[in-house]
């Protein structure tokens, strides 16, 4: 006969803490390559580098290099400010389950006439998980992330997400947390008996679609250099980027110097939400 002997222990907490893991690796599974097949990504310093190459070819003087590869060109994006806003998350039907998984048992077995008392101290970590992809985003470099908060229901469980996931452009993400759970009590074994003390934890699976915008607002400065002479400098070109947004996307939405971007992309969780100790 199963039965809980909740109150013979106590529960301990969560420990999110004592770690933190963020992996980022091209995933070759369906999901992965059919969210890489459907990814819209807007690359801004392409955007921003044609605008500078132009202005450069117009107003360039007659020493000054003719070719693109002649020249090299840094960009300054430190007073541009990218303000990501609250994620509006769907989660998707039928995809919540509850998995239970044992994760420490003990034997306590009493050969003896007498009836028996043990102790118990028990600590053993789980590692909750978000894999998170982008399928519509904007980027500015090759190693671009951004920080998202979690869903409400995540953020408050106590598993590590308060602070939000973070997610790169261009591949699946992985953030982890550890947790530690930990009980201690006494048990009494019968005389002649055998009594079995698991520590089950209960673990929730969902997944999400999100949808958000990031503001955009300031001016990009691009240094153009002479890559054949000592790289020596050329032009600098500063640029508005709702003005150069606007002229490059129809129908960009925007507010005075300020313009938005869409952003789209999928989560799933794997978290722990409760122990079990179970005697049987």
């Amino acid at each position: 006969m199963m039965k809980k002997l909740d109150y013979y222990f106590n529960k301990g907490a969560a420990d999110n803490e004592s770690q933190n893991v963020i992996s980022s690796s091209p995933s070759k599974d369906k999901k992965s390559q059919r969210m890489a097949s459907e990814r819209e990504i807007i690359d801004l310093r392409e955007i921003v580098e044609d605008r500078a190459w132009n202005f450069y070819t117009k107003c360039r003087k007659k020493w000054q290099p003719k070719k693109r590869k002649n020249v090299s060109l840094i960009f300054d994006w430190s007073e541009v400010t990218f303000d990501v806003k609250e994620p509006k998350y769907t989660e998707k039907s039928g995809s919540e389950k509850l998995v239970s998984n044992v994760i420490f048992k003990s034997v306590f077995e009493n050969k003896s006439k007498t009836e028996q008392s043990h102790s118990l101290k028990a600590e053993r970590q789980t590692v909750a998980s978000c894999k998170a992809s982008l399928t519509k985003c904007y980027t500015t470099s090759a190693n671009m992330a951004l920080t998202l908060s979690a869903p409400k229901s995540v953020a408050t469980a106590s598993v590590g997400y308060s602070a939000g996931y973070t997610v790169t452009y261009n591949k699946e993400t992985t953030d982890q947390k550890t947790l530690t759970w930990a009980t201690e009590g006494n048990l009494t074994v019968a005389p002649e008996s055998k009594l079995t003390a698991e520590l089950e934890i209960i673990e929730k699976q969902c997944e999400y679609t999100f949808t958000t915008k990031v503001a955009v607002t300031g001016t990009v400065i691009v240094n153009i250099f002479s890559r054949k002479n000592k790289n020596k400098f050329l032009k600098v070109y500063t640029g508005d980027m709702k003005a150069i947004l606007s002229d490059k996307i129809k129908d960009i939405e925007s507010d005075g110097r300020t313009v938005y971007l869409d952003i789209k992309g999928e989560c799933d969780f794997k978290y722990g939400i409760e122990q079990q100790i179970v005697i049987s």
